[in-house]
C-alpha cells in the first residue's frame, strides 16, 4: 500500500494536465468530492448518462503501478459501464473511506453484484483527479477479489 501511495505522489506532484483547466472552483461548478459522489449515485442508479456527465470528454483512465492507460474518453467509459451493468445484477459501489485533498479525491470501494446467480464483493481503490467540475484522469492500483 506505500508503493502505491508513494506512486499516486509522484504522479500528483509529476503530471501536468493536458487540460489546461484551472484549479479554481467557479460558481456553480461542483467541488471535486461532489463529482465524486455524483459518480456513484449514478453507478447505484445504472445511469450512464448521469455517469457521462461526470467525466470530461476526453478523460483518461490508467491502471497502477505501470499507468498504463486503459479507457480513453466518453466511448471507452460507455463501453466500460455497459459491459459491467450487463454482467451483473444488482451491481452497487460503497464508498468505505474518502480523501479529498485539493483536485483529487481518492476512494475505496466495496463493490457488490450478483454474476450467473452467485454473490460477489470485491474491493479496491480509485483516485480521481477533478477539475472544473469534471474527472480528468483517474488511476485504478491492481485489487485482488475478497474470497468468502
Amino acid at each position: 500500500m506505500r508503493t502505491m501511495i508513494r506512486i499516486f505522489l509522484f504522479i500528483a506532484v509529476c503530471s501536468i494536465s493536458a487540460y489546461g483547466f484551472q484549479s479554481d472552483n467557479k460558481a456553480g461548478t461542483k467541488t471535486p468530492a461532489q463529482v465524486a459522489q455524483a459518480l456513484v449515485d449514478a453507478y447505484n442508479a445504472h445511469d450512464l448518462e448521469g455517469i457521462l456527465r461526470t467525466y470530461h470528454p476526453n478523460s483518461v483512465a490508467k491502471r497502477l503501478p505501470g499507468g498504463e492507460p486503459f479507457l480513453n474518453g466518453h466511448a471507452d467509459i460507455r463501453k466500460k459501464f455497459e459491459g459491467a451493468f450487463q454482467r451483473s445484477e444488482k451491481l452497487k459501489v460503497e464508498v468505505t473511506q474518502r480523501i479529498v485533498d485539493g483536485d483529487f479525491v481518492i476512494d475505496k470501494e466495496k463493490i457488490t453484484g450478483v454474476t450467473n446467480g452467485k454473490p460477489f464483493e470485491r474491493y479496491g481503490v480509485v483516485i480521481y483527479e477533478i477539475r472544473e467540475g469534471l474527472i480528468v484522469n483517474e488511476w485504478y492500483p491492481q485489487s485482488r477479489p475478497v474470497s468468502k
